[in-house]
């Protein structure tokens, strides 16, 4: 019995070379090898036998081997090297694109000249109120070390975030910090009042400068939304002890506590913030969370760092 898998192999390679060389011009009959004429004519016939299965390299140029097994025509077999190289290459979609979607170390979009030009000029403000540009951390005498880490967390009184610097502080501690192969200079900036820097440092332990930008008008710059999401499909692992409900009631709690009109400088309670790692001016990696628990791993982080043990 003809194998289908080859003869759609070839169906499928046949119009890729087509495609691949009609970006320049539409090809001849003598630009590229046709199919055999009796592999075309077995494969046509089929077409309504298979009729669940689609081989048009157009409309669907990944498909999985398994669903032409499961039609009945036989298992994969191993004609050539370059068929097996091809099934290899496109046989599972889910799990090619899954690889992406579990690797977070891999950057988001990260911002062009143009928005860093905007960004740049946003003032932020230490916990005396004194303001410097947002581009004097990544560009000109005032930038410190080779590159620059900036964590964008939401607002003050954000347990999730807390919990984030928390672990970001245990994880690279002041001598890990010293000793990197790349000297990195890593800062904190928070949404909310500088006034509350303070009661943050205290609240996380960081170790870390930590800035203020009460306008989001540097989040915007950046590419940092506003979300109701408030947590993803998993619980982070800087997280892996704090149940959401728990969470969601300290925060509150931590809230109410405060005096005055304290309670209401935390920030806009529904930003999200990211982390951005500038190298000679630019962005060379950042992540954006989508949610409000979805600071980039620690361990992501301890990698994009070159920090890994």
């Amino acid at each position: 019995m003809p194998d289908l898998k080859s003869e759609s192999f070839e169906l499928v390679h046949h119009n890729l070379v087509v495609l691949d060389r009609g970006a320049s011009k539409m090809p001849s009959d003598h630009d590229v090898s046709p199919i055999s004429s009796p592999a075309l004519s077995r494969i046509n016939s089929r077409n309504s036998a298979v009729s669940s299965l689609d081989i048009s390299p157009i409309s669907s140029p990944v498909f999985s081997p398994t669903q032409l097994s499961s039609s009945g025509h036989g298992a994969a077999t191993s004609d050539t090297a370059t068929t097996n190289s091809f099934e290899r290459s496109f046989t599972d979609a889910d799990d090619w694109f899954g690889r992406f979607r579990e690797d977070l170390d891999i950057s988001d979009e990260c911002p062009d000249r143009g928005q860093l030009a905007v960004a740049g000029q946003v003032p932020v403000y230490d916990a005396n109120g004194n303001s410097r540009l947002f581009s004097t951390f990544f560009t000109g005498l005032d930038a410190i070390g080779d590159r620059q880490f900036i964590i964008f967390v939401r607002h003050f009184y954000c347990g999730a975030c807390q919990a984030y610097m928390k672990a970001i502080a245990e994880e690279i501690t002041m001598q890990a910090y010293y000793t990197m192969a790349v000297p990195t200079n890593i800062i904190v900036i928070g949404c909310g009042s500088p006034s509350m820097i303070p009661f943050y440092k205290q609240a996380t332990g960081c170790p870390f400068p930590i800035f203020a930008e009460p306008s989001r008008k540097l989040y915007k710059a950046l590419g940092m939304s506003i979300t109701l999401n408030m947590s993803g499909p998993k619980r982070p692992e800087y997280m892996k002890d704090i149940p959401l409900t728990k969470w969601q009631m300290q925060q509150w709690t931590t809230m109410a506590k405060q005096k005055g009109t304290s309670r209401f400088k935390g920030g806009n309670l529904l930003q999200v913030g990211g982390e951005f790692l500038f190298q000679d001016g630019q962005v060379v990696w950042c992540h954006r969370m989508k949610n409000m628990r979805g600071h980039a791993e620690v361990s992501i982080v301890k990698r994009v760092l070159e920090m890994e043990d």
